[in-house]
């Protein structure tokens, strides 16, 4: 009986340790030293991996055909130090995919906290537009919101599009100095103000912190999640936005989709 149970613990053991993990999204830099690469999307790793976080807040989605979605993550707590080596079982943990509690437009300063104080906030397929109510923020040529950020130790003031009372933000034109494209990873200390020019005078409204999901994330994404059958598929892809990249809505990923 001691016997049929160790062979029964071993292979047990074994089924784990075989355990593969597809990467579905990375954040930041994870270097696994078995391989001596970087965490990238769709590289596959095992149960043995030992990972370095080499950037703060560093993150990545991953994919188990048998176990279901995790995310990579330090632990709180940790001491962030990028030279210590961490089993992947003890930094891998499920998803758990937060859909955003702000639903619907912006009505006054409190919801614009509200709405950007819950974490970063995905823009998919390149473009965010959230509804401002036009009673307490009208826009036009006069009275329009800009971002001011930090990139290479200088304030970049970014002017931000509307459409009716729909604000806007373009990613290409938002992450760009000088006409080229910047990457969003090296911006800072985004802060949202409302310009009246009339007045000559900015109010700062919120601090923002955003996450892009371009359309061949998504397209990528579904490819490696083609095994999942395609009522859940979109499911997953909501789960792993929230969970591991910025907060978005249902509605606004099926609007996304749609259009790829």
């Amino acid at each position: 009986m001691r016997i049929l149970l160790s062979i029964s613990i071993l292979l047990v053991s074994i089924a784990v340790q075989a355990q593969t993990y597809t990467i579905v999204h990375s954040i930041g830099k994870i270097y696994e030293s078995k391989s001596g690469k970087y965490l990238s999307r769709g590289m596959r790793i095992n149960e043995s991996a030992k990972l370095q976080f080499q950037s703060p807040g560093a993150r990545a989605a991953v994919l188990s055909s048998k176990r279901g979605r995790f995310v990579i993550q330090e632990q709180s707590g940790s001491s962030g130090k990028s030279e210590i080596a961490y089993a992947l079982a003890s930094v891998l943990s499920p998803v758990r995919g937060k859909l955003s509690t702000r639903a619907g437009g912006i009505n006054n300063k409190l919801d614009f906290e509200k709405k950007f104080g819950e974490g970063p906030v995905a823009i998919l397929g390149n473009t965010y537009k959230v509804a401002i109510s036009s009673t307490a923020f009208p826009m036009n040529d006069n009275k329009f919101f800009y971002a001011n950020y930090q990139y290479g130790g200088e304030a970049i003031n970014k002017r931000l599009s509307s459409e009716g009372d729909s604000l806007i933000v373009d990613a290409g034109s938002f992450y760009s100095v000088d006409e080229k494209s910047i990457d969003p990873i090296e911006t800072s200390d985004i802060k949202l103000f409302y310009y009246d020019a009339a007045s000559e005078e900015s109010t700062f409204v919120t601090n923002l912190e955003f996450s892009v999901v371009s359309n061949e994330d998504l397209k990528l994404m579904m490819d490696l999640m083609s095994n999942i059958q395609v009522s859940e598929r979109n499911t997953a892809v909501l789960e792993i936005i929230n969970g591991v990249i910025g907060k978005c809505s249902e509605k606004d990923l099926k609007r996304t989709l749609s259009n790829l």
